[in-house]
């Protein structure tokens, strides 16, 4: 489907990617671990720790949880996507076969399935 030279693009995009993921990824641990490093470093006085203060931090925690996790999954799918180009698998959709639109390679690069295969695996939501 693709020509040597477009693979080559398509892996150095992937790559790219890939490379911000793990930057964002990073930035988010680090963030966590200060965080959860300063947390006890305030508590030298007898003031009483709020339930209002308690919540917000466990809001916090969760939500950087979530997006650890989506982080991952999206790596995850990096890899894969690379996997597939190593294997001259890339740009077909998984479900139909058929080529997988650039335009959509270009916004998704990591996309497994053309829009209409997607929008029908997962509902109305294309992944």
């Amino acid at each position: 489907m693709f020509s040597k030279t477009e693979l080559q693009h398509w892996h150095e995009v992937l790559l790219k990617l890939r490379k911000r993921l793990d930057a964002a990824s990073a930035q988010m641990r680090a963030e966590a671990t200060y965080a959860s490093e300063s947390e006890g470093a305030g508590d030298l006085s007898n003031m009483p720790t709020y339930l209002g203060d308690v919540g917000s931090q466990e809001t916090a925690e969760a939500v950087t949880v979530g997006m650890a996790e989506n982080e991952a999954a999206l790596v995850r799918e990096v890899e894969d996507a690379l996997t597939r180009i190593r294997e001259h698998r890339f740009g077909v959709c998984e479900s139909c076969r058929k080529p997988i639109p650039k335009s959509r390679l270009t916004a998704l690069p990591y996309a497994r399935c053309c829009v209409s295969c997607a929008t029908s695996l997962h509902g109305s939501q294309p992944k």
